[in-house]
C-alpha cells in the first residue's frame, strides 16, 4: 500500500500541473488561432510541429533510457550509479542536439520552406533557440522522473505557461504578425528550461560523472540503439507523414485543422491520463529492478484498467462535447475541423491502454518487439498516406492516421502475448465498454433534445453521471483499488468518509 500511495502522490503532482498546463495551453492555442486566422495559424502550427520533431530527433532514446535505467538503479539501491548514468546520457544529449541543429540549419537554407520565405533567417534562429531549450528541458525532466521527482516539471510548466499566456495576449492586443508569435514560442521555451533547472537543483540529486557497471553499461548501450531506432520510427509515423503530405499536397488551412485536432486530442489524453503516463515507466522499472518481469506484468494489468477507464471517458465526452466546444472556442471559421477532431479523439481514447503495453515492453528490455511493431505500423502509415492524402486532403490524413493506430493496437497485443499472458483484463474491459456505450447514447440524446449552443454541457454531465458509477456496477475495480480509495478518503476528513459510505452502499446494492 505504501508504494501505491507513493504512486498516487506522484500522479497527483503531475496531474494537477498538467491540468493547469493544458488549460493555459488551450487558451494559447485558441488565442493564436483567432489572432492569425486559419491560413497563418497553419503556418504557425507547421513551425511548432517541426520544432517538436527536431526535439525528438535530438533526444531520441535518451529520455526513455534515462528514466528506465536511473529508476532501475534506484530500485536496486544504487543511487550513485543512477547519478553516473544521468551524467553520461546528458553528455550524449548535448552532442546529439548540436548535430541535429547544424543539419537543420543547412537544410533550411537550401530548401527554404514556403512557410518561412518571408522571414527565413529569423525563423531558423528562433526555431534553434526553441529546440535547444525544450530538448534540454525534456532531458532534465527525464532524469528527475527517474529519481521519482516530478515537482520540477510541474513548477516549470505552470509558471512558463502563465508567462506565455501574458505574452500572447499582449501580442494579440497590438495585432502582432506570425513572426512575433513564433518569437513568443521561443521565449516560452527558454523560460521553461530556466525554471526547470532552478527547481531541479532544489528537488533532485546532482548529476555526477562516474563509472557504470559493465553489465548495465552493455544493456544501456543496447537499449539506446534499439530505442533510438524505435523513437525515430515512431516520430515519423506519429503524425509526421500526415503533416508533411498535407503541407505538400493540400493547404496550410488543412495543416492548421489537423494541428488543432492533434492538439485537442493530446490535451484530452493528458487531462485524463497524464499522471499515470508520466509515473508508469519509472515505477514499473523500479518494480522490474526489485522483483523482475512477473511483478512488472501485474503492474501493467493494474495500469491497463486505469488507462481503459480514462480512455472510454475521453471517447464518450469527445463524441458528446467536441462540436459545441470547438465552435465556442475557435469560432465558426474552424467548424470544418470538427469531424477530424472527433475521429482522432475517440480513437485516441479507445487505444489509450496501448501506452501501458509500450511502457512494459520498454521496461522488460523488449525494444526489439517495439521496433518491429513501429516499423510495420510505419509501412501502413506511408502506404495509407500516399493512397489517401493527395486525393482526399484532410479526410485522407485522418483515415491514414486512424488506420495506423488500429494496426498498432493489433501488433502491440500480438507482441505482448509472446511475452506474458497477463496485463490485459479483457473481460472487465468489455463490461465497462458496454456501459460507456450506453452512457454515450443517452448523452447524445440529451444533446439533441436540449436547445442552444451550450447543450454540450448538460450532455457531458449526463455522460459523467451515468459513466462514473459504472465501474462499481459492473465490478470493474478490484479490492485493492477500494482499499486504496479508503486510505485516501480517510485523510480527507468528513467529505472522504461520506464518499466512502456512498461507495460502500453502492457496492452492497450491487452484490446483494
Amino acid at each position: 500500500m505504501n508504494q501505491r500511495l507513493a504512486v498516487l502522490r506522484s500522479v497527483a503532482i503531475v496531474s494537477v500541473s498538467a491540468y493547469i498546463e493544458y488549460g493555459l495551453g488551450l487558451l494559447i492555442s485558441v488565442w493564436v488561432a483567432r489572432a492569425l486566422g486559419p491560413a497563418d495559424f497553419g503556418r504557425y502550427a507547421f513551425t511548432v510541429w517541426l520544432c517538436r520533431w527536431l526535439i525528438i530527433c535530438s533526444n531520441h532514446a535518451l529520455t526513455t533510457s534515462s528514466m528506465k535505467f536511473i529508476a532501475e538503479a534506484d530500485g536496486a539501491g544504487r543511487a550513485d550509479i543512477a547519478s553516473h548514468i544521468a551524467s553520461g546520457l546528458n553528455r550524449v544529449q548535448h552532442l546529439s542536439l548540436c548535430l541535429v541543429l547544424v543539419a537543420f540549419a543547412l537544410i533550411s537554407f537550401i530548401v527554404k520552406p514556403v512557410e518561412w520565405r518571408v522571414f527565413l533567417g529569423p525563423m531558423i534562429v528562433l526555431s534553434i533557440v526553441a529546440v535547444t531549450a525544450r530538448a534540454n528541458f525534456a532531458m532534465r525532466v527525464a532524469i528527475s522522473k527517474g529519481q521519482e521527482h516530478f515537482e520540477p516539471e510541474a513548477i516549470a510548466t505552470v509558471l512558463s505557461g502563465a508567462l506565455t499566456v501574458g505574452l500572447v495576449i499582449a501580442a494579440t492586443v497590438v495585432h502582432a504578425d506570425l513572426l512575433a508569435f513564433i518569437a513568443i514560442y521561443a521565449v516560452s521555451s527558454l523560460s521553461l528550461n530556466l525554471i526547470n533547472r532552478i527547481a531541479y537543483r532544489r528537488y533532485c540529486l546532482p548529476i555526477v560523472p562516474g563509472p557504470i557497471p559493465q553489465e548495465m553499461s552493455v544493456r544501456l548501450r543496447r537499449h539506446l540503439w534499439l530505442t533510438a531506432t524505435l523513437v525515430m520510427l515512431t516520430s515519423i509515423k506519429g503524425g509526421t507523414v500526415e503533416m508533411f503530405m498535407l503541407n505538400t499536397f493540400s493547404t496550410t488551412t488543412a495543416v492548421g485543422f489537423f494541428a488543432i485536432a492533434s492538439t485537442l486530442t493530446r490535451g484530452a489524453v493528458e487531462l485524463f491520463s497524464v499522471g499515470l503516463t508520466a509515473t508508469l515507466l519509472p515505477y514499473m522499472a523500479k518494480a522490474f529492478g526489485q522483483k523482475g518481469q512477473e511483478h512488472a506484468a501485474r503492474f501493467l494489468s493494474e495500469a491497463t484498467r486505469f488507462y481503459w477507464a480514462a480512455g472510454l471517458a475521453i471517447a464518450g465526452l469527445g463524441l458528446v462535447t467536441t462540436s459545441g466546444l470547438v465552435t465556442l472556442m475557435y469560432g465558426h471559421k474552424y467548424t470544418e475541423a470538427i469531424p477530424s477532431i472527433i475521429t482522432i479523439l475517440v480513437l485516441a481514447g479507445v487505444l489509450l491502454f496501448v501506452n501501458g503495453i509500450v511502457a512494459f515492453q520498454t521496461v522488460v528490455d523488449r525494444q526489439d518487439d517495439r521496433i518491429r511493431l513501429s516499423g510495420r505500423a510505419l509501412i501502413v502509415n506511408i502506404v495509407l498516406g500516399i493512397a489517401l492524402i493527395p486525393r482526399f486532403g484532410l479526410a485522407g490524413a485522418v483515415l491514414a492516421y486512424s488506420g495506423t493506430r488500429i494496426s498498432e493496437l493489433i501488433l502491440a497485443v500480438y507482441y505482448l502475448r509472446r511475452v506474458t499472458s497477463e496485463g490485459i483484463p479483457w473481460s472487465p474491459m468489455l463490461r465497462l465498454l458496454a456501459v460507456s456505450a450506453l452512457a454515450t447514447g443517452v448523452a447524445m440524446l440529451v444533446l439533441e433534445l436540449v436547445p442552444g449552443r451550450f447543450a454540450f454541457v448538460p450532455a457531458g454531465i449526463t455522460f459523467v453521471c451515468l459513466y462514473a458509477p459504472a465501474g462499481v456496477l459492473v465490478r470493474y475495480w478490484t479490492e485493492e483499488d477500494y482499499a486504496l480509495l479508503g486510505t485516501i478518503a480517510g485523510r480527507l476528513g468528513l467529505p472522504g468518509r461520506m464518499f466512502m459510505r456512498g461507495l460502500q452502499l453502492l457496492r452492497v446494492r450491487v452484490t446483494a
